[in-house]
Parts: structure tokens; sequence; C-alpha cells
């Protein structure tokens, strides 16, 4: 006897998911100043920053219909704390240091040329990539791609967002990059035991305000 309930559509795999590129200009509300880095220099040379552009995508993360994803990235792509530098603030010289108007850090030359060989596309193959919970509360998660390089121990390139609800337009979500940096590999095992998530999953969660937890 056939079963009368209508089955519900299966939702598409991450690999099946078809995402495709949404006009940044519909979404510049969603941009503020210091999601832009112009006339960045370290020293008097400029920095090339463009690859760190805010830019839009639209995907169906098993809902039925398309939303839309803002990507930011944060300084600190670029930067580090003064507190890890590992100089007093007077011994770091002025062209070094980067100040938007909200934070004082210090331009970083590894986290600037990393940014520039994995940012962005490491985040438009989310989809893709191993995704953990990093934090529940606030929630943000992190990724990582192992670094090909001539350090004793093996490195890693982690880079931390978080994704949430744009109250300004209904079927938006921003997804903000806030940070890119390397660690060595060993302590790669206090994220080990936190919970894989799927880039569909966490989209779609967060469209639908539902909580995530490691």
């Amino acid at each position: 006897m056939c079963d009368s309930k209508a089955q519900a559509p299966p939702r598409p795999s991450d690999d099946d998911a078809v995402i495709t590129d949404a006009p940044m200009a519909d979404h510049l509300q969603a941009v503020r100043s210091h999601h832009r880095f112009p006339g960045v220099a370290r020293c008097g040379v400029p920095w090339e920053l463009s690859h760190l552009e805010p830019f839009a995508f639209r995907v169906d993360p098993g809902l039925g219909f398309e939303v839309t994803v803002v990507v930011l990235f944060s300084c600190h792509c670029f930067t580090r704390s003064l507190a890890r530098d590992g100089r007093t603030r007077l011994a770091i010289p002025s062209g070094e240091l980067f100040d938007d108007g909200r934070e004082v850090r210090v331009l970083c030359e590894e986290r600037y040329e990393l940014s520039r060989r994995h940012l962005p596309h490491l985040i438009k193959d989310l989809r893709k990539r191993s995704i953990q919970i990093a934090r529940d509360h606030p929630p943000n998660y992190v990724t990582s791609v192992p670094l090909d390089d001539t350090a004793s121990l093996p490195r890693r390139y982690v880079v931390f967002f978080e994704v949430s609800r744009d109250n300004k337009r209904k079927g938006r979500l921003i997804l903000q990059v806030q940070s890119g940096y390397v660690i060595e590999d060993a302590p790669r095992g206090r994220l080990r035991a936190r919970r894989k998530i799927s880039f569909l999953t966490l989209l779609r969660a967060t469209a639908l305000r539902r909580r995530i937890s490691g």
C-alpha cells in the first residue's frame, strides 16, 4: 500500500549546492568603513588589499529558496595585536602601526602574505572544507589549511569566522572573517574534539535562527 503522505525532497549536499555570484552593489549598506582598507602601507611600502574587498554570493542551503551571503573581512587578517608583537608599544615604528579608528594593531607581513595566498578563495570553497565550531557563545567557526613550508614543526593557516542574520534585509546573511593566522599543528588538538559542521548546515541554521553548539 502506498504511503499517502508526500515525501519531502532530500536536502542538497554541500557538493551539489549551486553558488552564484551576487552583485555587491546591491549590498553596500552591509559594508562599514572598517571593512575596507584603502591606502594601507607598511613603512612607506603600499600593501595591495583588494583581495579583501567585500563580496556576495547566493545559495540555497536546503531551505527551498536562495539566501544572499555577504562576506566581510577584518583587519585582523593582515595585522596582529600589540600584545602578540613582542615589542613594547614605544619600540614599534609608527610605520608598522595600523589604526582604523577602532583599534591600533601592528601590520603583520606573514598574515598579509597568507591572506593573499589563501583568501578569499578559501572562503569561496567553504562548502568543500572541514569546518569546526570554535566557540559557542558568541558562536564562531574555524577552518584551516596545512602550510607547505620549511618550519621545523608542521603549521596550519587557521581562519576564524562568524555568520549572522542581517536584520536590515530579509534573506541576507553576513559572513565576517574575523582573523587568519598560523598555528603549529600541535595545538590543533584543542579543536579536534569540537563538533564539525557543514557549510550548508551552518547557513541553514543561521537563517532559521537555530542554535548551533559544539
